[in-house]
């Protein structure tokens, strides 16, 4: 696989974000705050070198440069301020699920996750779409497709001359894996058994050093 640019895709995930974290800073509700999981100021300022921009509601900060993030862990940090896990918000309107550890046993198809793991395998394959295999921690195997369509929308954004890479090594074994996409179920195909396992489809995708 080519190495990949930063995608314009970014701003379109982080914007259409819309109501995040409304509930907690009392912008939506009339019965006080209520707790979003979002991360606390503390927290944040870790990832304190990515860009953001005030384009949430209120004039809410939001980060809008996800492939700036050093780690997968500071890109969910982000990730999580902005599309909080207990809000519904995001271009579908359902709640990010944020899967790392294992695969809920009742997440519904279609759900929107970010997911994090570690890279087993990565390919492109014949249709010009990446794919990859990840283990969760706790061993589980996940096929994760990302199509033509995205990758010539990343290629695009190397022509605007960006500064940051959001894949760079992403068919190397080990390193660490991460993005947001839509769980698509049971759907995969797992290359050492006959077994279906679980698959996302990915709309943004990055790769960094374990």
């Amino acid at each position: 696989m080519r190495h990949r640019p930063a995608l314009s895709l970014t701003i379109l995930l982080v914007v259409t974000g819309g109501t995040a974290g409304c509930d907690r800073l009392g912008i939506g509700g009339h019965d006080g705050p209520v707790s979003d999981g979002a991360p606390s100021e503390q927290d944040l300022q870790k990832i304190s070198y990515m860009t953001s921009a005030d384009a949430g509601p209120k004039g809410r900060k939001l980060y809008t440069h996800y492939e700036q993030a050093r780690t997968c862990g500071d890109f969910e940090l982000a990730t999580r301020w902005n599309r909080p896990p207990n809000i519904e918000s995001g271009p579908f309107r359902k709640k990010m699920v944020y899967i790392s550890a294992s695969v809920p046993a009742d997440l519904p198809k279609d759900s929107e996750v970010f997911l994090r793991g570690v890279i087993e395998q990565g390919e492109t394959l014949p249709s010009g779409a990446a794919r990859w295999y990840v283990k969760l921690q706790d061993g589980t195997r996940v096929q994760a497709i990302e199509t033509a369509d995205f990758y010539e929308k990343e290629e695009q954004a190397a022509q605007e001359g960006s500064k940051q890479t959001a894949l760079v090594e992403p068919n190397r074994p080990h390193r660490e894996f991460c993005g947001q996409g839509v769980y698509e179920g049971l759907a995969g195909k797992d290359t050492d058994q006959e077994k279906k396992i679980p698959l996302v489809s990915m709309l943004f995708t990055m790769d960094r050093k374990k």
